[in-house]
């Protein structure tokens, strides 16, 4: 058993559709043909910036972005033929869990009846009880969709990595727009041993305070161990979140990707020394009990706890967010994962300034058929090993 089902645990805090279009000639032709414009702002206004953002990602790997309505609906026409899939971080982490056996108390800000009859039987905080999500339902609730551009590896085509791009049109996350019942019940032990979220990187600057709200729910002595998530998007609205939840001392663990890494901590490359470099003085300067780092190929973290600890911790995150890339059902997913080869990063494990340092390879999959969710299957399951051993 990787995590024991008894562990309360609760992610937040978005959750809503994504579609995917997958990129193949047609797309390629179009992000070709179309003229490229540097972003200016935070959201994305015109298929100009769009595709810029696009082609930036062929090379440098995906991003999220905020789009405006009407750069939404004019994408919304050109991709009309969209699979239509639950997501959002709060539920990608939340089903890792479900699926690992554990029913995870998970945040709906919106409830429309579309969106919580396709979620699976997760915990949903009403007022005072938990209901099942077809229980929970509130019509005419808005129903916010993220496209997803997902790209595989070619060269010749000029998709130098492979990944996911995601443009969003989505008031309730850029806003703050919060399921309050959710944050009473997750920011309290007596009801969730661990608390992890991904948001603050989908806020517009003009909502950054909206994280109080939230510190100001776990301002106590009754929270839960904490693990937040950073992301790409509005720097500004991070950087607030990282300094409010630290400075109230109200997180025990950060997650981040390299790029996160490079931006926020100021990692002076992408090279595993570096990024452990930079992760050791984060947990000096934030005062956390651990930061982890993860990409395509390695996966690190700096932490207070056993070397051995941590070494589990980030093994299981590795195979289950490998094990996620097979679109399969899940146990089956897991044995084909097994058998996945390592990339070339050489395993580290070693004391350093009094944390632990451990390094390991992440788990290749040549052939993944999903791209999305991959980042917060890894930080919910690593995340809960760590801090609930």
């Amino acid at each position: 058993m990787m995590i024991p089902s008894t562990v309360r645990v609760a992610t937040g805090l978005y959750c809503n559709w994504d579609s995917f279009v997958r990129v193949d000639s047609q797309v390629l032709r179009w992000v070709e043909n179309l003229q490229k414009v540097k972003p200016q702002a935070v959201v994305l206004k015109s298929l100009e910036e769009a595709v810029y953002t696009l082609q930036k990602a062929f090379r440098e790997g995906g991003r999220e972005f905020l789009i405006s309505r009407e750069l939404y609906s004019s994408l919304d026409s050109l991709f009309k033929r969209r699979e239509k899939r639950v997501g959002g971080n709060g539920y990608h982490m939340g089903k890792v869990l479900f699926d690992l056996g554990l029913r995870p108390l998970v945040s709906y800000p919106c409830r429309p009846p579309n969106l919580m009859r396709a979620s699976p039987a997760f915990k949903i905080a009403c007022g005072k009880e938990f209901k099942l999500p077809e229980e929970a339902v509130r019509v005419g609730d808005p129903e916010y969709d993220h496209i997803v551009f997902e790209f595989t590896e070619d060269p010749s085509l000029g998709v130098f990595l492979e990944g996911r791009h995601i443009l969003s049109w989505d008031r309730m996350s850029s806003e703050g727009k919060f399921d309050y019942d959710f944050l009473e019940h997750a920011s309290d032990r007596r009801f969730v041993d661990v608390l992890i979220l991904a948001y603050a990187h989908l806020l517009l600057p003009d909502f950054k305070k909206k994280t109080d709200e939230v510190v100001d729910y776990l301002d106590g002595s009754r929270r839960p161990k904490v693990h937040l998530e950073l992301g790409q998007g509005s720097e500004e609205a991070l950087t607030y979140a990282l300094k409010k939840f630290t400075d109230y001392h109200c997180v025990d663990s950060l997650g981040l990707n390299e790029k996160e890494c490079a931006d926020f901590l100021k990692a002076s490359s992408g090279r595993p020394e570096d990024l452990a470099e930079a992760a050791l003085e984060a947990a000096k300067l934030y005062g956390v009990d651990r930061v982890c780092v993860h990409s395509s190929s390695f996966a690190l973290s700096v932490s207070k706890y056993s070397l051995d600890r941590e070494a589990e911790a980030l093994t299981t995150g590795r195979l289950v967010a490998a094990a996620k890339t097979f679109g399969l059902p899940f146990e089956e997913s897991l044995n084909s994962a097994a058998g996945l080869p390592c990339s070339e990063v050489k395993p580290r494990k070693e004391k350093r300034d009094g944390y632990s340092l451990c390094l390991i390879p992440a788990l290749i999959n040549r052939n993944p058929k999903v791209l999305t969710g991959l980042g917060d299957a890894f930080a919910a399951s690593q995340s809960v090993k760590a801090l609930i051993p």
